[in-house]
């Protein structure tokens, strides 16, 4: 068990720990300092972002077209929304952090399954039409509902009969992830 408990801690506990930390440094950036000083209020802020992005979305799909005509520009900012984005889109929260894990794991996988599948990059060039961006679409959808549906992914991925252990030391990286970034972002006076 001391192996698994190891095992676990590398491959569930620190990278979900590291994800916490990044979503949530960045979910506090964005706002004022002091505005969140507990890691419940942070978490109710995380909801209310995830409210105001819905409707960032409605008013975004109604100026779609004004977008379009002046050209996307994607700076380093608007790429790290899109992953913060994406966060919230699988719920936010623990839940949030190991979907959007779970997602790029799974994207990882068939990407590295699709690119080796070419014999080089003038196969994969000379094939590349129509039919292979249909399937990389609905590949790419498949996932997204894997990575909803994460705890029957790893369940089945994850050879182990101590199971609990992995989910423990998630949830254990998320909190200290989180943890750390509110008190990077809010340092506690010394008493």
């Amino acid at each position: 068990m001391v192996l698994e408990f190891f095992r676990a801690l590398l491959l569930a506990g620190l990278p979900v720990g590291l994800a916490s930390y990044f979503l949530f440094s960045w979910a506090l950036r964005r706002r004022p300092p002091g505005s969140v000083t507990s890691l419940k209020a942070l978490q109710r802020e995380i909801k209310q972002q995830k409210k105001e992005r819905a409707k960032q979305k409605k008013e975004n799909k109604r100026d779609l077209a004004a977008v379009l005509a002046e050209g996307a520009h994607f700076s380093r900012d608007s790429q790290l929304d899109l992953i913060h984005n994406k966060w919230l889109t699988f719920g936010g929260g623990f839940y949030g952090v190991v979907g959007l894990l779970t997602y790029a794991v799974v994207e990882l996988k068939d990407l590295w399954n699709f690119v080796i599948g070419f014999e080089s990059v003038w196969a994969l060039l000379a094939q590349f039409g129509f039919d292979t961006l249909v399937g990389l679409l609905v590949e790419a959808l498949r996932n997204f509902i894997v990575a909803i549906a994460w705890p029957a992914y790893w369940m089945s991925d994850i050879r182990s009969d101590h199971i609990w252990l992995w989910f423990v030391l998630a949830w254990l990286g998320y909190w200290a992830g989180a943890k750390l970034a509110l008190r990077h972002f809010h340092p506690q006076p010394a008493d």
